[in-house]
């Protein structure tokens, strides 16, 4: 619900996420807003949690715990969310979730523009849970 308020919309070619530069979004210097970009950043964290592990769904429990993030460049263009987890922190969450039933894990998040010029990086670290 949240995403679809601030214009948050899965890229037309792939399963990425996007937020378009719209008036909604834009700060009072006539930048995207560093709030949106956030929330673009964090809300996809959380959708590449959902696909990398679809057998999850429904099983577990993820929260956001903490963030990172850094504000490189002023945004006045469409957004697109490149999500990523080490391997190692992908095998370490398994093991975890299976021994102890829970686990942290971060997720590696880069907004780009449709130029493939990084503007924002930030890190989610999940809190997951069965």
């Amino acid at each position: 619900m949240f995403a679809r308020l601030l214009g948050i919309e899965r890229e037309p070619e792939g399963p990425l996420l996007q937020l378009p530069f719209t008036e909604q979004v834009q700060n009072h210097v006539g930048n995207m807003h560093a709030s949106a970009q956030f929330a673009l950043a964090e809300i996809s964290s959380g959708d590449y949690l959902r696909q990398r592990f679809p057998a999850w769904e429904g099983q577990v429990l993820a929260v956001v715990r903490r963030a990172e993030i850094k504000y490189s460049k002023p945004v006045n263009s469409t957004l697109i969310a490149f999500p990523s987890i080490e391997q190692a922190d992908e095998e370490k969450l398994e093991k975890q979730l299976l021994a102890k039933g829970r686990a942290l894990v971060a997720v590696d998040v880069k907004l780009k523009t449709a130029a493939g010029e990084v503007t924002t990086h930030a890190i989610y670290h999940w809190f997951v849970t069965k």
